[in-house]
C-alpha cells in the first residue's frame, strides 16, 4: 500500500469517526429538545363558568432526595401548604409525575432519574395526595399527556396555578404549554425548586424569564388571598 493510499484510508477513518460523533451529538441534542420543548395545542374555549386548578408537578424522590437540590423539606412543606389552600377553596388539584422507560439516551440525559418502577420515580411520601387525579408524563410539558389536557377541558379550567419541580424544566415547559393554549398561568414561586447548580440568583432569573414569557409569579401569601368562591369565575387576562 502506497503512502497516498494509506493517507486516504486514514482520512476515511477520521471522517467516519467524525460522522459518527456528529450523528450521536445530533441525536442527543434532538432528544434533549424533545424532552424540554413546550407543546402547542388548540386554544381553549371561553367557558361560561371557568374554573381554576392547582398543578403539582414532579414532587418525586429523585428531586426531593437529591443532593442537587437544597431546601427540599421546606419546598415540600410549601407545596403541601398550597394544596391545603386549594382544597379549602374548592380548587381542582392535579398531580403530575415524570417517568422514563428504558431509552438509554434519555436515561443518560436525565442522569438515570425518574426511571419507571423505581423508588426515585415515586411521589415523596410527605406529599399530600388527596385524590386520584394523577397523570404520568415522559417529557417536560404536562400537556404532552392527552388525558391531562382532556381533564382540564372537561372541567372547564382556564386558570392554572403551578407548584413543583424543576422550575427551570418541567414547571417552565408546562407553564409555556398552558400559555400556548391561552390558559392564565401563575407559578407559586416559593413552592417550586431548581438545582443548586443554577446559582444563588436562579429564582430571580427564572422570575424574569417567566415574566418575559407571560407566566405570572406570586408567593404563597398572595395565593392565600385569592378569592375562589365555588371555584367559579376567574377574570381572564389578555
Amino acid at each position: 500500500m502506497t503512502n497516498t493510499e494509506k493517507g486516504r484510508k486514514k482520512m476515511a477513518i477520521i471522517l467516519t469517526i467524525v460522522g459518527i460523533v456528529v450523528v450521536v451529538a445530533a441525536v442527543f441534542l434532538l432528544t434533549s429538545l424533545y424532552i424540554n420543548l413546550p407543546t402547542k395545542g388548540d386554544t381553549i374555549a371561553e367557558y361560561s363558568s371557568p374554573k381554576q386548578a392547582l398543578l403539582v408537578i414532579d414532587v418525586q424522590n429523585d428531586i426531593t432526595n437529591s443532593q442537587s437540590y437544597s431546601g427540599t423539606s421546606e419546598f415540600v412543606d410549601n407545596v403541601n401548604h398550597a394544596i391545603t389552600l386549594a382544597q379549602k377553596s374548592g380548587m381542582e388539584i392535579l398531580y403530575i409525575r415524570n417517568e422514563y422507560g428504558n431509552n438509554p439516551i434519555i436515561s443518560l440525559l436525565s442522569g438515570g432519574t425518574f426511571k419507571k418502577g423505581t423508588e426515585g420515580a415515586a411521589f415523596d411520601s410527605r406529599l399530600h395526595v388527596d385524590n386520584e387525579n394523577i397523570f404520568t408524563k415522559s417529557v417536560g410539558d404536562s400537556f404532552s399527556v392527552l388525558e391531562f389536557e382532556q381533564h382540564l377541558i372537561a372541567h372547564e379550567v382556564d386558570t392554572l396555578y403551578i407548584v413543583g419541580g424543576d422550575a427551570a424544566a418541567c414547571v417552565y415547559s408546562t407553564a409555556k404549554g398552558g400559555i400556548n393554549r391561552n390558559y392564565d398561568v401563575t407559578v407559586i414561586d416559593d413552592a417550586i425548586i431548581t438545582r443548586d447548580i443554577m446559582g444563588d440568583t436562579a429564582m430571580e432569573k427564572l422570575r424574569e424569564q417567566y415574566a418575559k414569557d407571560g407566566i405570572q409569579t406570586i408567593g404563597l401569601n398572595n395565593f392565600i388571598t385569592i378569592d375562589t368562591p365555588k371555584n367559579g369565575s376567574s377574570e381572564r387576562q389578555g
